[in-house]
C-alpha cells in the first residue's frame, strides 16, 4: 500500500473521506427541497440549482448515527453525528447538528485527523443560520489547525454539509431530473451535482442510490433507505490511491 507520506497528502486523503462522510451521514430527515424550479424534462437537461432556500423543514429530533470509513476494504475513520432538539436560536425555529469525525485503523498509526461541524440550522429556509467548522491534523512531525466559521444572511442560499444532505435526503425526484447544490467547506465552496441512478439492497435494506459529482470531478455515488426515512446507508468514491467507502454502522433516536 502506497504510504501517505506528509501532512498534505495525508489532509487531501482525508478532505475527500470527510466531505463523502458529511454529505452522506450528516443532516436531519424529510428536509423539502425548493419547489420552485421546474424538473428537468429530458436525459441531457441541465441540472436545477437550488438557489432559493427550502421550504419549512421537518427534522426527527435527537436522530443519531454513526458510520464507519473503509480505503480499499481497511478502517481508516469513523464519523458520528447527532441532532439536538428543536428550538429558537435569533428569532428562528432551529436545530443544532453536529458531527464528529476521526482517523482509525492503519491512518491513526501515521498520524492524527480529527474533524468538527456544528450548524445551525434554519427550520423554515432550510439553510444555516452559523456553522463552525474545525479540523485538526498531526502527521509526520507536523501539525495544522483549521477553523472556519460563517454566518448567513438573508438571500444567502449557499449550503454547509449538513444542510446540503437534508436538501438531499428530502428530495423527491422526477424522471431525469437531476440537482446543484453549492457548498462551503474548509474555508471553500465548490458545487454538487446529483442525480437517482436506480435501486438496490444495503445491508438487507431496500436503497435508492443517487450518482452525482462533486466540484467537477470527484464522482461518488450514495445509497439512502427506499423508505419514509431515508436513512444514508451507504457511499462510496474512488481516490487516486484506491475507493473509499462509508457505511452506516449504527442508528437512533434519543427520547425524552
Amino acid at each position: 500500500m502506497e504510504k501517505i507520506c506528509s501532512i498534505g497528502e495525508g489532509r487531501a486523503f482525508y478532505a475527500r473521506m470527510r466531505a463523502l462522510a458529511i454529505v452522506l451521514c450528516c443532516g436531519c430527515n424529510h428536509l423539502p427541497v425548493s419547489t420552485a424550479a421546474a424538473a428537468a424534462s429530458s436525459a441531457g437537461a441541465a441540472p436545477t440549482s437550488i438557489a432559493e432556500p427550502s421550504l419549512p423543514a421537518l427534522v426527527v429530533p435527537q436522530e443519531t448515527m454513526q458510520f464507519q470509513i473503509t480505503f480499499r476494504g481497511i478502517t481508516v475513520a469513523q464519523v458520528q453525528t447527532a441532532i439536538g432538539k428543536e428550538g429558537e436560536v435569533d428569532g428562528h425555529r432551529a436545530v443544532i447538528i453536529k458531527s464528529a469525525g476521526k482517523s482509525a485503523g492503519f491512518v491513526a498509526l501515521l498520524g492524527s485527523i480529527r474533524w468538527e461541524l456544528e450548524t445551525t440550522l434554519d427550520l423554515e429556509r432550510g439553510v444555516p443560520l452559523h456553522s463552525h467548522e474545525e479540523a485538526w491534523a498531526e502527521m509526520a512531525g507536523e501539525k495544522e489547525h483549521d477553523d472556519d466559521r460563517h454566518d448567513w444572511h438573508e438571500g444567502d442560499s449557499r449550503h454547509d454539509l449538513h444542510s446540503a444532505i437534508c436538501v438531499l435526503r428530502g428530495w423527491q425526484p422526477a424522471a431525469n431530473e437531476s440537482r446543484e447544490v453549492r457548498i462551503g467547506l474548509g474555508g471553500g465552496h465548490f458545487s454538487l451535482t446529483i442525480a437517482r441512478a436506480g435501486r438496490g439492497v444495503v445491508g438487507g435494506r431496500p436503497a435508492v442510490r443517487y450518482d452525482g459529482i462533486a466540484a467537477h470531478e470527484s464522482h461518488f455515488s450514495i445509497w439512502l433507505s427506499d423508505d419514509v426515512a431515508r436513512v444514508p446507508l451507504a457511499a462510496e468514491t474512488e481516490t487516486p490511491l484506491g475507493s473509499v467507502r462509508v457505511e452506516l454502522t449504527d442508528y437512533g433516536q434519543l427520547r425524552d
